[in-house]
């Protein structure tokens, strides 16, 4: 059989993007190992987004709303809530929707990829092999990358001996950080620190001795499972070269476990993803999709970055890990700089696809800004400069637009500082 597109590694991202492109008629197949244990937190617009995506059903995988506690910087209290999922469950139900859309699964360790004059040809250990024009890597933390500082997850599930009502905890360690699951007679545990700091056991040791709520977890409880370490560093992977290679999920960007997002933004980016790929498979410009995600993923990675900074700089006292790591964070990504206004053409989701539009662009938002509430800014903007008498009804008539919906966008305008007074931003090719 014949593909348009090869995707490999079924976890969430790679999952839901075969999904997305098999239900709009692509012919897909996914090339996947087995799914990875672990426990998940999850947020409410995580479930949102799988709602999103017609995959209400995925919220049996959930467990919860199970509360969150702990404390965190100068004796912060922890508050909120979060649902939990077991990583493996939750890829199997994704992987099966993605069958049941159309997506031809195949199991088996990925062995050689060539690049072929037709595409891609893809080598499983045995699944055998495939070929297609389009390859999209889901496979996780690999290839090219800019990182922040190297990270280590560790988890481990217990049985406890007396149970006790689902709760989630976080809490601050001298060299790293705890987040504890307690569900019923069960216990997860995640440390996240340095690589190679100390043997697992001695860290989960260290851990229980600073934290009384995890000592008190893990009172008579018997492990499970061996612990399972993987990478924790936020990544921004860097985009291929070639256009027929796509990247997703943690091979795109990941994020430090502490934001606690990184389900949500796999998912977001394998929506962004599949949504450039249709319009590269309807005949859309190849450059200006990948310039799309490209710009989307540099967004989120600045703005991630960021908030890690800010995490970790609240237990800057505690001692060197952090400080050292916030400070890593903070020189990553330094503050754009200041910039007047301007209109720059860039590429934006419209209709379903990706198409270049005019797009106001300020030091608050060096992406841009095409639409609010979906008035087009420079049309409106335009309008407002030019226009004798300009007001909301008369904006809302040249543009065809609901006034309510121009009356918002005016006020972003203003609270932006671009409404027009003695003429408009300067216009730039830019990019």
């Amino acid at each position: 059989m014949s593909y348009d597109v090869l995707v490999i590694g079924g976890g969430p991202a790679g999952s839901v993007l075969a999904r997305r492109l098999a239900l709009d008629g692509a012919r897909v197949a996914l090339l996947t190992g087995p799914a990875v244990a672990g426990c998940e937190g999850l947020s409410a617009r995580t479930r949102d987004l799988l709602a999103a995506e017609g995959l209400e059903p995925a919220r049996a995988c959930l467990r919860g709303p199970a509360p969150r506690g702990g404390e965190w910087g100068a004796g912060r209290a922890v508050a909120g809530c979060e649902w939990l999922a077991d990583r493996a469950h939750l890829a199997t139900f994704l992987r099966g929707a993605a069958v049941a859309a159309g997506v031809v699964l195949r199991h088996g360790t990925v062995v050689h990829v060539q690049r072929r004059a037709a595409g891609w040809r893809v080598e499983s250990r045995t699944a055998g092999t495939h070929e297609a024009p389009l390859l999209v890597d889901a496979r996780g933390r690999r290839g090219p990358e800019q990182r922040g500082p190297l990270l280590l997850a560790l988890g481990q599930s217990f049985r406890r001996v007396a149970a006790g009502a689902p709760r989630t905890r976080i809490h601050p360690l001298r060299d790293g950080w705890c987040w504890l699951v307690e569900e019923r007679d069960a216990v997860w545990v995640q440390l996240v620190g340095r690589p190679r700091q100390r043997h697992p056991a001695e860290w989960l040791a260290a851990a229980v001795a600073q934290i009384p709520a995890l000592a008190s977890a893990l009172e008579g409880a018997t492990a499970t499972a061996p612990a399972i370490a993987r990478p924790a560093h936020a990544r921004l992977g860097r985009p291929s070269e070639d256009a027929a290679l796509w990247r997703v999920g943690d091979a795109a960007l990941a994020l430090d476990p502490l934001s606690g997002q990184g389900v949500y933004e796999a998912l977001r980016g394998a929506r962004l993803v599949a949504t450039a790929l249709r319009s590269v498979l309807d005949g859309g410009d190849a450059g200006l999709a990948r310039r799309f995600v490209a710009e989307r993923g540099q967004d989120t990675w600045r703005r991630a970055v960021a908030a890690a900074a800010a995490f970790y700089g609240e237990n800057a006292a505690r001692g060197a890990f952090w400080s050292q790591t916030a400070d890593a964070y903070t020189a990553l990504v330094p503050p754009l700089p200041a910039r007047a206004p301007s209109i720059e053409r860039r590429p934006v989701l419209e209709d379903g696809r990706i198409r270049e539009r005019p797009v106001l662009v300020t030091t608050a938002q060096p992406r841009g800004v095409w639409q609010v509430d979906g008035v087009p800014i420079v049309d409106l903007l335009e309008y407002l400069r030019l226009a004798d008498g300009a007001c909301v009804t008369g904006a809302a008539t040249a543009l065809a637009r609901p006034p309510a919906a121009v009356a918002s966008a005016v006020r972003w305008l203003a609270g932006a500082g671009t409404l027009p007074s003695r003429g408009a931003p300067p216009i730039s090719a830019g990019g």
